[in-house]
């Protein structure tokens, strides 16, 4: 128990350490390029932090495990659009910069929304994942590609990242290289100790491994998305918070599945539907939640994101329980 605790612990500083390093860079980044800290948030840090995800589920799919790859995808984005965002939410008000509110939050509704009507009515063939591949392709370089054409002024930069008075001059690229890297390295690590370390003391305790997989280890594979969130909040950055949730589920759901789909295609059962439901659902209400209180996610409605989550993981749990009887 000693162990799995000191486990935890460490990947909890390893995590805070990492989500400093990356935000630091990320923001950095957005000041040398020019561009807004939303756009890094879409881009950089969505797919840094979605990495370990990518890899893991690379090597499922190789072993013909398109369903676990499928079930973490899932499980991701709801924690992203959950419970990151609500519990970011609750700290500060999220503000929803226009571009999200135009693009992004618009997409997201309909490849999740598309994914999930899609694998309820007749599975996902390796067809849609490589639509849902080619689609994230198109929007990524269109990104950047409009990201470096724009004025960070016209972006809706915020006065304390482009008033020299204020900051320190931005890193240089060797530095700002090193801190992503680290940055990375960190999450990722520190992901896999806090994950590993709390199942561990989960199972000692007697907590049925079902329960566990449903929730902490869930939980354990978005610890990167939600430091890298808070982080981001504590620098004044909501937008790159916000960009970094939503860049992940596009990623997620784009990259890593339409990869992991290509290779080995999934057959759904009846154990993803109320996942697959949740997640088309949560993308969709993110669409009113992004236009209500002033453009911004409000800690009410982190609340409520946050309780629709908890509600999520007993009716799991509950399910998991029936399932191992």
């Amino acid at each position: 128990m000693l162990t799995n605790t000191l486990l935890f612990a460490g990947g909890l500083i390893l995590l805070l350490v990492g989500g400093r390093l990356l935000v630091s860079a990320s923001v950095d980044t957005a000041r040398r390029l020019g561009v807004s800290p939303l756009v890094v948030g879409l881009t950089l840090v969505a797919w840094g932090t979605s990495a370990p995800e990518l890899a893991l589920n690379l090597i499922s799919a190789f072993k013909s495990r398109g369903d676990l790859a499928l079930g973490n995808v899932v499980g991701a984005n709801i924690c992203n659009m959950a419970l990151v965002l609500g519990v970011c939410a609750l700290i500060k008000p999220l503000t929803v910069e226009q571009r999200l509110i135009n693009v992004e939050i618009w997409l997201n509704a309909a490849i999740l929304g598309a994914m999930s009507a899609a694998a309820l009515i007749f599975g996902l063939p390796r067809s849609l994942a490589g639509a849902l591949l080619l689609v994230f392709g198109i929007y990524s370089a269109w990104t950047i590609i409009s990201a470096l054409r724009t004025p960070v002024t016209s972006v809706g930069a915020s006065p304390d990242m482009t008033d020299s008075s204020q900051n320190p001059a931005p890193m240089g690229w060797i530095q700002i290289s090193a801190c992503f890297i680290g940055g990375l390295v960190l999450l990722s690590v520190g992901g896999s100790l806090a994950s590993d370390g709390a199942s561990s003391i989960a199972i000692a305790l007697g907590v049925p491994a079902a329960i566990v997989g449903v929730t902490i280890v869930s939980i354990g594979t978005t610890l990167p998305e939600m430091v890298t969130g808070v982080m981001a909040i504590r620098k004044g950055q909501t937008d790159l918070a916000m960009g970094n949730a939503i860049g992940s589920c596009l990623f997620n759901a784009g990259a890593i599945f339409g990869l992991t789909g290509i290779i080995a295609p999934v057959t759904i059962d009846a154990t993803f539907t109320a996942p697959l439901v949740y997640m088309g659902l949560l993308a969709i209400a993110l669409i009113p939640i992004s236009r209500t209180f002033g453009k911004t996610v409000s800690r009410l409605e982190g609340a409520l994101l946050l309780g629709s989550y908890v509600a999520f993981l007993a009716y799991s749990a509950v399910v998991a329980v029936a399932g191992t009887r």
